[in-house]
This record gives C-alpha cells, sequence and structure tokens, in this order.
C-alpha cells in the first residue's frame, strides 16, 4: 500500500495528471483469461469506487481528515480517481468481464472508518456512480468491504449493487441479519472466517460452522459461500479443503 500520495498539499491537485485510461497494456492478460473462461466460469475483475485511490493520492488518514479540513479537496481527488476508475471498468468489461468486484474497503471489524454522515457526503456519489457505470457497461457489481459495515449497509444496497461479500464474522457481520434484511434485494457472498476458523481451528468445526453458515444464508437463493476476505497463506489446506467438501455436499441447489 502507499506510504504517502503524491497530493501533498491541497495545491497539488491543479498539476496532478492521473494514468491513462487507454493505456494498451493496461487489461494485461485479461483477454487471455477471456478467451479461456468466458462462457464456463464468471470472469471477475476488481475495480475501485470512491474511497481507496483517492485516499492513495493523499494518504489515508491525511484524507479522512480532509473530509474537515478540506472537504473542497476530497470531492476534487474523487473525481479526478474515478476519471481513470470508471474507463478502466468499461474496458474491462468490454473485453469479456462479467462481473465488477468493487474493492474498496470503508471499514475495520469495529466500525466504519467515516461516520455515516461523511460517507453519505463524499463516499456515497462515487461508488453510485461506479456501479451505475458498471451496469450501463453491461456487468453485474459485487461490492466488497471487509469490517463492520453495518452503519453503512441501507445506504450501499440502495446503490443498486446485485451482491455484498465477505460479510467478515469477526466484526459482527451477521449474516442472518443480512440474509433477512437484505436478500430480498441482493446477493450474499461470504462468510467463512478466514482468521481464527480456516487457519487453526478442527477441521470438524469448520465443516460445523460451513454447514450452519449454509443453512441460514442459502434458503430462498442468492448465497454464494466463500471466506471473509482471501484464501491466503496462513489457511490450513485441510480446513480449505473441508470447507469446499462441505459445500459441496450441502450446498447444491434445491438444498439437501
Amino acid at each position: 500500500y502507499p506510504v504517502e500520495g503524491p497530493i501533498r498539499t491541497p495545491e497539488d491537485i491543479k498539476t496532478y495528471v492521473p494514468p491513462d485510461p487507454e493505456a494498451p497494456d493496461l487489461l494485461g492478460e485479461l483477454p487471455e483469461v477471456v478467451k479461456r473462461f468466458k462462457g464456463k466460469k464468471a470472469v471477475c475483475a476488481i475495480c475501485r469506487d470512491g474511497f481507496f485511490n483517492p485516499s492513495f493520492l493523499r494518504g489515508q488518514e491525511t484524507f479522512l481528515m480532509d473530509m474537515i479540513d478540506h472537504p473542497k479537496l476530497v470531492h476534487e481527488l474523487i473525481d479526478v480517481a474515478l476519471s481513470y476508475d470508471l474507463r478502466v471498468a468499461e474496458r474491462m468489461i468490454q473485453a469479456g468481464v462479467d462481473v465488477v468486484v468493487l474493492g474498496d474497503d470503508y471499514a475495520d471489524k469495529n466500525s466504519p472508518m467515516m461516520s455515516p454522515r461523511h460517507f453519505a457526503e463524499f463516499i456515497l456519489p462515487g461508488l453510485q456512480r461506479a456501479v451505475d457505470n458498471a451496469h450501463q457497461a453491461g456487468a453485474y457489481v459485487v461490492k466488497h468491504s471487509d469490517g463492520n459495515i453495518m452503519p453503512l449497509m441501507d445506504m450501499i444496497v440502495a446503490t443498486g449493487i446485485d451482491a455484498i461479500n465477505p460479510l467478515e464474522p469477526p466484526a459482527g457481520m451477521d449474516i442472518g441479519y443480512v440474509k433477512q434484511h437484505y436478500g430480498d434485494r441482493i446477493a450474499i457472498v461470504g462468510n467463512i472466517d478466514c482468521g481464527e476458523l480456516l487457519c487453526n481451528a478442527p477441521v470438524e468445526e469448520v465443516r460445523r460452522v460451513t454447514r450452519e453458515t449454509i443453512e441460514v444464508a442459502a434458503p430462498g437463493g442468492g448465497f454464494c459461500l466463500s471466506s471473509s476476505n482471501s484464501i491466503h497463506s496462513s489457511v490450513k489446506p485441510e480446513n480449505y479443503m473441508a470447507m469446499v467438501e462441505t459445500l459441496r455436499e450441502y450446498g447444491e441447489y434445491p438444498l439437501k
């Protein structure tokens, strides 16, 4: 992660030039991935909305304080970042991406990193633009954020996202509550803990939690089981396989 951004003073925004979203090498190996998997698997790409890239331009702590000290600058940073990010997402979708995952994290395990009021003022409009942009280009949208985003959920769901991810259990993200209150509007992707559970718990505990999660979140459809973030290097292979095998045994619709 960047430890220092190029916008060190509010005046620097006047001379900052973002990267070229039309750069010929921007898509990397995406065309090869699309050629191999299109029509067989959902082709996904992680893109950005209104928080991560603007905050990296300034430094995240400074960016958050700017919401109070320099609100005009925050809006300018978001606009300049989206001038790049939205076009990148369009190009990815045109190249064959089916699902855009908006990967900006808004929270830690305790709460969002900004108040709901500041989220609504600064971040939400950029998120809405990113959601609308992806939909207009022809892709589904999964909104990803680690941490406890419950104070922001009503606003996030109202943008028209197709799914929410990853519903982190140690952050208090109750998948049953999310299913009950939002499951008629969005799909739910999560929420097997990739910390203590997948790293250290006994295999039988992983199987039990996975089955209970399926029983809570899958009825009525709209559930995709996954870890609460990723399959990282500390995850025990046997625990990962226990999650996958339990999903294969109990998670196929119609539910067993």
